[in-house]
This record gives C-alpha cells, structure tokens and sequence, in this order.
C-alpha cells in the first residue's frame, strides 16, 4: 500500500471540522430591544399633560365667579361699541391674530359680511363687524378649564348644546381673551 499524501492544511481543517462538529455555534449576545421612549423623552421642553379634574370645586367656583364678572364687563363694554377698552382685554396673541391680513381675508368671506358687503380689513372692523353684533349679551352658565390658567367660557343654549364664546387666559392677575391655541 502506498501512503497518500494529504495537504497539511487539509489535515488542520479537517480536525477543526470534526473538534466543532458536536459543539454549538456560540451565538452573539443581543441585547433586548430598548423600550419605546416616553412623551418626555421624546420632547423635554413639551409642557406636562393637563389633567382638568386636577381643579378643586373651589377654585373653578371661584374662577366662575371672576370669569362671568369679566364677561359682564366686557358686554358693556362691546355694547358702547368702545373699540379702546376692548383692545385693554385682548391678550397679544389674539390682537396678532386677528389684525392679519389673511384672517381678516378670510373671515371677510363669510356669507353675512360677504353680503353687506363688508371687507374686514383691521382689528377695529373685526371689532365692529364680527364682535359687536355677536359679544353684546354673552352669558355664562360654565368654565371648562383648558390648563391651570386657561378656561373657556361656555354658553348652554336651550336645546343643550355648549357654545363657547370665549377662550380666556390669565394673564398677570388679569383674565384676557386669548385664542384658544
């Protein structure tokens, strides 16, 4: 018989093979997937959640009482048509907001100004042709508080719906209409 001859690397892979043929692949570590972030994770400067039944039956009665005192004020205002005094109730958002020429635009679009004619072009026509006919004799029958300095005043009509006629935010010690936004 005639000696065969193998390759020595031949010989090494071979025992290499059959060494880790009955032993498992060791499998890399993985770590677990990361848990999703949290909402304060995901933003920090993003403002906490406002929870409304964190306001005590005191405070929201004592808001009302405040709430419609301002309402009451402001009707008389609206009613002498005191453009002035207005203005000294209006937070700087709002007064921003609707002295822009595409709100003002279109807001002119409505169908009851559209046909009387009217383009609202400042502040003071939004006054006058948008407030004035529909602010003059607001009640209030309920606050809905949208964040610890934030309400909206809300009317109950007879059939029961709740119409909001103002959004009012706490500005200083001062309650002022603000946007809602």
């Amino acid at each position: 018989m005639r000696p065969v001859m193998v390759p020595f690397s031949s010989l090494v892979l071979s025992a290499l093979l059959i060494a880790c043929a009955g032993a498992p692949a060791p499998t890399p570590a993985v770590p677990p997937p990361d848990p999703p972030p949290s909402a304060a994770a995901v933003d920090p400067a993003a403002p906490p959640v406002f929870d409304p039944s964190s306001i005590t039956p005191e405070v929201k009665r004592d808001t009302m009482e405040v709430v419609k005192s301002v309402i009451s004020e402001l009707n008389q205002v609206i009613r002498r048509k005191d453009y002035a005094a207005w203005r000294g109730y209006l937070t700087a958002e709002y007064s921003t907001f609707y002295s822009a020429p595409a709100v003002l635009s279109e807001m002119s679009e409505s169908a009851v100004l559209k046909r009387q004619g009217i383009k609202l072009e400042s502040l003071q026509d939004y006054f006058l042709y948008v407030v004035y006919p529909s602010r003059q004799s607001v009640r209030v029958d309920d606050i809905e508080f949208t964040s610890p300095t934030q309400v909206k005043a809300v009317t109950i009509t007879p059939s029961g719906d709740r119409q909001v006629y103002y959004y009012l935010e706490k500005v200083g010690e001062s309650w002022k209409i603000g946007t809602g936004r």
